[in-house]
């Protein structure tokens, strides 16, 4: 099974919850289709069982839109209970993103998965008034319908809880929300280019049915026959169809009009946009393999490509790039498992090569299931009661005395003495799992009155210093990183394409949405502008579709 996207295929609704059946449904987001029903496997980009964390309005009495502080945004009460429950453990505010937001969200998750399983879900309290002011008592009626949330349907609300938390894992290595804006295709709705097609040109209505490989094939049959090409149906079919239907729709056509479908897009289109359409079919693992490639066996050594696959991958990910690796770069050979790092080997040097060896092991310490449902623990009110919900006891997923003693090893080997203790750089940051890393950047704050980015800056330099920057801006907030990214190559004189189409391609479907927010943060306009505004034509149009409007 693929570490990747793997969304098509994987939506089943909860079950097994006391025999009830239960589906998700959230509202739509603001940029994208809208989530599918929780559950299904642990795909790369969430879809297995996940909710959409933009473009919320008021959901559960708050807007999560992400455009200003978590605290400004909750206008919304307490999950539960009649005192207002201590807040949860959480990692600092700067190494983790909008933690307030998230869990507010969860619990609103909790309350609303009750309520589909036909239990009465725990009561959430009005908010206090602003000012200071004691808080307007309004009269709610209690819902009597629902069961009572007994200890054996606690335990299962655990079970789930935890289920989603590893589902998150699995994709990001944190157990924040990710979200994508491409999304599945499960049904098709009404406006959507191939039901007007077949409405036309089959006196058939596809509306409302299951997403047909065969209909999306015939019209794109019919936008690369015949003179010329129709750029906007191969854009609406790419963007609206997550990579999992893509490699269907590779399968389908050859087998409906004996052609290959990427030999016919080569033929049919040319530059950018060809190159961001084809990135789109190839699996995110092979496209992981092929980037490496090119940033090795290309004109000089794209380092900052390698960083930023091999630095934000997880364990998971990079072993099955590793995987692919050998067919890909070097076809005429028979693959090994240590093509790429062979490869890294020739092409890089110095503490910058060893970094990436180490990161290209795919071996980074990880949390295994145990230590979850071990901080996993039922909210209390103020009398002591427990609430039926469940939250993340931050401070239980990392060892604060090895933290300690990692961070003043790292304040040591750097900002302590003349020179720098590369060795002890490379060790802690390619070994620690990124728990633990928040703990030992808190802790090195706490030695150094300094950030532990202040440290890579000031101690280190070049190539290595950008990859150990990676490491702890994707352990703090990765789509940070991936917002800077994109920035960088669009600001300035010229575009970089090339890697606007690889981290777009790549992370359309895993964590856009947090991406985009990131984003507008930086530089005060959405990256949905900001593209309009750097690249034109068809290439603009389908970065546009990928992104998706705020």
């Amino acid at each position: 099974m693929s570490n990747y996207p793997q969304g098509f295929g994987s939506y089943q609704s909860y079950g097994g919850y006391g025999g009830f059946q239960v589906s998700f449904n959230m509202p739509q987001m603001s940029s994208g289709p809208p989530p599918p029903p929780m559950g299904g496997g642990y795909g790369y980009s969430g879809y297995g069982g996940g909710y959409q964390q933009s473009g919320y309005n008021n959901f559960g009495g708050f807007n999560s839109g992400f455009n200003c502080h978590a605290v400004q945004q909750m206008s919304g009460g307490y999950p539960m209970g009649n005192q207002p429950p201590p807040q949860p453990p959480q990692p600092p505010m700067s190494y983790t993103h909008q933690p307030f937001v998230q869990h507010q969200m969860e619990m609103n998750m909790q309350r609303h998965l009750y309520q589909q399983m036909g239990y009465q879900a725990p009561k959430k309290p009005k908010p206090p008034a602003d000012d200071g002011e004691e808080a307007q008592e309004e009269e709610e009626e209690e819902d009597t319908s629902g069961k009572t949330i007994d200890d054996d349907i606690k335990d299962k609300m655990k079970k789930f809880y935890v289920d989603e938390l590893m589902r998150r894992y699995a994709i990001t290595s944190t157990f924040e929300l990710a979200n994508g804006v491409v999304c599945p295709m499960m049904k098709y709705p009404p406006e959507d280019m191939v039901v007007t097609f077949y409405k036309e040109e089959r006196d058939t209505d596809l509306a409302g049915e299951d997403w047909d490989p065969e209909a999306d094939c015939e019209y794109l049959n019919v936008a690369m026959k015949g003179p010329g090409t129709t750029e906007s149906i191969i854009t609406h079919i790419v963007a609206t169809r997550c990579n999992a239907q893509r490699q269907k729709l590779k399968e389908m056509f050859i087998t409906m009009y004996g052609r290959d479908l990427i030999k016919e897009i080569k033929s049919e289109l040319s530059g950018d946009y060809k190159d961001a359409i084809l990135a789109c079919f190839v699996s995110p693992a092979e496209f992981d393999a092929r980037c490496i490639k090119k940033a090795i066996y290309g004109l000089g050594t794209d380092e900052q490509s390698l960083i930023e696959i091999l630095m934000t991958r997880t364990n998971a990910q990079i072993k099955e790039t590793k995987g692919v690796y050998g067919r890909v770069a070097k076809p005429d050979k028979p693959p090994t498992d240590k093509m790429l790092d062979d490869d890294i080997r020739g092409d890089t040097s110095g503490d910058f090569k060893r970094l990436l060896v180490s990161a290209a092991q795919g071996n980074r310490t990880e949390l295994d299931r145990h230590k979850v449902e071990n901080a996993v623990e039922e909210i209390v009110n103020a009398n002591g009661d427990g609430t039926g919900m469940f939250e993340v006891n931050y401070t239980k997923l990392a060892h604060e005395g090895k933290a300690k003693r990692d961070a003043k090893i790292l304040f040591e080997a750097g900002e302590d003495r003349w020179g720098t203790d590369e060795e002890s750089f490379n060790r802690i940051f390619a070994v620690r799992d990124f728990y633990q890393l928040r703990e030992i950047y808190k802790q090195y704050v706490r030695i150094a009155q300094a950030d532990i980015r202040h440290a890579i800056d000031s101690e280190t330099s070049g190539n290595y210093r950008k990859g150990l920057y990676a490491v702890a801006q994707s352990v703090m907030n990765r789509p940070k990183f991936f917002a800077e990214r994109l920035l960088k190559s669009m600001k300035g004189l010229g575009t970089d394409e090339e890697t606007l189409i690889r981290i777009i391609a790549s992370r359309s479907e895993i964590d856009m949405v947090q991406i985009k927010a990131e984003f507008l943060e930086l530089t005060k306009k959405t990256l949905y502008r900001y593209i309009q505004e750097d690249t034109s034509f068809n290439f603009k149009k389908i970065l546009c579709a990928l992104v998706g409007e705020n």
